[in-house]
């Protein structure tokens, strides 16, 4: 027996970041979905994408935008990660071109107010709150230790 599993589609004009300006204020006007990419993994499946429907200013319909994870984690810090949270907030669009795979792309990341894009130690982009920097897992167990004033004795092994 075949089973089946219900798909939405994505209908409506999508974004090309290298036609939206740095700077330009957008919201997410629906939540985000995940739903299958032209894009296959190293088995041949299908890849995943993460969609909202989202409003520039100054254009005029909203269009359909693929969340990158910088996006996404950036989102979370901010509004929590339920993504009908992260409606009709207020975003700051930034595009950054780079290479993926040798080709020349333009990346899109939507920065909720009161945030930034940084690179952490490693070169990747992320959007933490303004000010903060990203911390290594030892930097962030380090702090714990202090925070809990363990004492080396007190570890049993």
């Amino acid at each position: 027996m075949a089973k089946y599993q219900e798909t939405t589609v994505t209908v409506g004009a999508w974004a090309k970041a290298s036609d939206i300006k740095s700077g330009t204020k957008a919201k997410l006007i629906s939540e985000v979905k995940p739903q299958p990419s032209s894009f296959q993994d190293k088995n041949g499946n299908a890849k995943t994408q993460d969609v909202a429907k989202v409003k520039f200013e100054g254009m005029p319909e909203a269009v359909n935008v693929s969340l990158n994870k910088a996006t996404i984690n950036g989102l979370v810090r901010a509004f929590g990660d339920d993504s009908v949270n992260w409606m009709n907030k207020i975003l700051t669009a930034e595009t950054e071109k780079m290479r993926v795979s040798g080709k020349a792309v333009v990346a899109l990341y939507l920065i909720p107010e009161g945030f930034d894009r940084i690179d952490d130690e490693n070169g990747y982009a992320v959007i933490v709150k303004d000010g903060q920097s990203v911390k290594t897992p030892d930097q962030q167990l380090d702090e714990l230790a202090k925070e809990e004033e363990i004492n080396p004795e007190d570890i049993p092994f």
